[in-house]
């Protein structure tokens, strides 16, 4: 900029001498500067049209603590070379700056420049929008090309292999029970010989031909509970979670639970903290993306009170497990869960804090909770998405 000034100050300075005094040298120097300002800004210009600028990346879904990685492809179409480029990021992120980083370019030649960093929340990012400051020589002009084209990245909560014990109460699913009623007639687990009393349903004919004695068949037992989550979004719940680790890891358990269940065909639905309604639902593991995009929409920004969406439980079938995921447990809300508990519903509460707080209050109450948390649960290592 200075340049610029001192340069435009000479040329209308030898332009006023020339003028007043008629020399020739003063005219021609005073041409030579126009021409040398006019030159420098016909440059400056046609580099900014030769410019071009393209973002890509080979992974826009990526888990919480893996590196997001993008390119930025620098291109001159130009026949002159552009000796000052320098990319302006004003992409926004929690705490992250980006720095200027100032470049040369050939004629003909493109730059790739390649940028990395790890975001520590779930969410949707833009990388983007990118401005390009392009400089003559001498520094005399300055142009600016903006690129409005951002880049879109997705950041899921980890996702963890655990197991949970549901309360088996329908005939369909995985999980095994010890109740006849649940025998699923489709799968033999093996034969045995008949005993006073089994049932002449249950005798494999074709074997008791051929050993002259009757066999019976023993099926697989399998059933599974069907369960509802209530994932507690009240924000005064989380004050004291100024990093948002709190927030994170109620995500975390959510989609586990998630997982869990639907990789075991057990039908499970995540009831929406703003209205009480089921948000999303699904049968099997083909319906677990659904969970992940709304472990991405949901955050801790209401003031409800969760004891009023405990009360939900009444409207729930009785045949469901009722599963609380949650980083306060005070005597109020014990209160509502221990009538859930009492009007035999299957309840399990996945307390995601510290259990210092409350282990002598759940002591008290015959009431499931699972501490969830790296030193409290027990989890296998990181699953895919």
């Amino acid at each position: 900029m200075r340049n610029k000034y001192l340069l435009l100050s000479l040329v209308i300075t030898s332009f006023i001498f020339a003028l007043f005094t008629g020399g020739k040298i003063l005219y021609l120097l005073f041409y030579e500067l126009s021409f040398f300002v006019l030159l420098n800004y016909l440059y400056i210009n046609h580099i900014k049209k030769s410019i071009d600028v393209y973002i890509n990346s080979n992974k826009e879904e990526i888990t919480i603590g893996e590196r997001i990685n993008y390119d930025i492809n620098l291109i001159n179409n130009s026949f002159l070379p552009v000796f000052s480029l320098k990319i302006i990021d004003h992409s926004l992120f929690q705490n992250i700056k980006f720095r200027s980083e100032e470049w040369h370019l050939m004629p003909f030649k493109n730059k790739r420049v390649k940028k990395n960093f790890v975001i520590s929340k779930r969410g949707i990012y833009y990388i983007g929008p990118f401005e390009i400051e392009i400089k003559d020589p001498f520094g005399i002009f300055k142009a600016v090309k903006k690129y409005n084209n951002r880049l879109k990245f997705m950041v899921f909560p980890k996702i963890h292999n655990i197991t949970i014990e549901l309360q088996a109460k329908q005939q369909l699913g995985n999980i095994e029970a010890k109740n006849k009623a649940f025998e699923d007639y489709a799968n033999i687990l093996q034969l045995r010989k008949y005993t006073h009393g089994d049932s002449i349903k249950k005798v494999h004919w074709k074997v008791s031909a051929k050993k002259r004695e009757l066999y019976v068949k023993e099926f697989q037992v399998s059933a599974m509970s069907e369960a509802y989550l209530l994932w507690d979004l009240d924000k005064n719940h989380f004050r004291e979670d100024s990093q948002g680790i709190l927030d994170e890891n109620c995500a975390e358990c959510m989609v586990s639970i998630a997982k869990y269940c639907l990789s075991n065909n057990i039908p499970v639905s995540l009831i929406d903290y703003n209205t009480g309604k089921i948000q999303v639902k699904g049968k099997s593991i083909k319906d677990f993306r659904s969970f992940i995009d709304a472990s991405l929409r949901n955050f801790p920004v209401y003031e409800r009170s969760l004891e009023d969406f405990i009360k939900l439980y009444r409207y729930i079938p009785y045949d469901v497990s009722f599963i609380l995921i949650t980083p306060h447990l005070d005597n109020k809300i014990l209160g509502e869960l221990s009538d859930i508990k009492n009007n035999s519903r299957e309840l399990i509460v996945f307390y995601v804090n510290d259990p210092i707080k409350i282990e002598d209050k759940i002591a008290k109450l015959d009431i499931k909770v699972v501490l969830w948390g790296k030193d409290y649960v027990k989890r296998t290592e990181k699953s895919s998405i």
